[in-house]
């Protein structure tokens, strides 16, 4: 995601940055903003909503593990930050997707200069807002966007698939760390997205993927924007 705030742009993730565990056709984060008329010079801030490798590799060099924005802030959630730098944390199997994650978290994001922790849910930005929204991992964050009088709600990995918003949101999935939080997480920001009305999206919902959702008896109800 991106946003324009007055004069910068601010990316919310950086994708996957062309890393081979994700597969060909990854890593277009470039591509993408030239696409959408956004100079990458112009970001100034990224907002992390998790550590995992598919949100933060687009930040760094595959090679070097060189920064790719290496003028911007980095702003991280704390708890995301102290759980993947803790004492043993390589020992733990999480998949192949996360093999290496926390040495590379290691050796990156917890040096850099320009990494900023944050507690709670402070607003980062003028008119941006974090969310706890911890399960999938640890400490992760959604990201709440207030314009005017409308509220989008960029939810992160809250759902990464989505027939799983109309299906079952009870479902637990493997690829959440603590399925059970995940799904009361899950309960919890798809119920003020109903309650406020607010425009939702998250990171892996298939496109057209910003919306507003009903309730639908245990489930929800996505119907997409625009």
């Amino acid at each position: 995601m991106a946003l324009k705030l007055h004069d910068q742009v601010v990316l919310i993730d950086s994708g996957t940055g062309g890393h081979p565990i994700y597969g060909e056709g990854n890593g277009r984060l470039f591509e993408s903003m030239a696409a959408a008329g956004l100079d990458p010079k112009a970001v100034k801030t990224i907002l992390i909503s998790h550590l995992h490798g598919d949100h933060i590799y687009g930040l760094m060099n595959n090679e070097s593990n060189a920064q790719v924005f290496p003028d911007a802030d980095i702003v991280v959630p704390a708890a995301e930050l102290k759980w993947w730098t803790r004492p043993g944390i390589e020992s733990i199997d999480l998949g192949p997707t996360r093999k290496g994650l926390a040495q590379r978290i290691q050796a990156t994001v917890a040096t850099w200069k320009n990494v900023r922790p944050f507690e709670g849910e402070p607003e980062l930005l003028p008119g941006v807002h974090a969310i706890q929204a911890p399960g999938h991992s640890p400490g992760m964050v959604a990201h709440l966007v207030t314009s005017g009088g409308k509220q989008f709600l960029i939810s992160a990995d809250v759902v990464n698939l989505a027939p799983h918003i109309s299906t079952n949101p009870e479902w637990q999935l493997a690829i959440d760390q603590d399925p059970q939080m995940a799904v009361e997480t899950r309960r919890k920001i798809f119920d003020r997205a109903v309650a406020d009305k607010l425009t939702i999206s998250g990171t892996h919902w298939l496109m057209p993927n910003a919306g507003t959702l009903a309730k639908d008896g245990n489930s929800y109800v996505f119907a997409a924007e625009g």
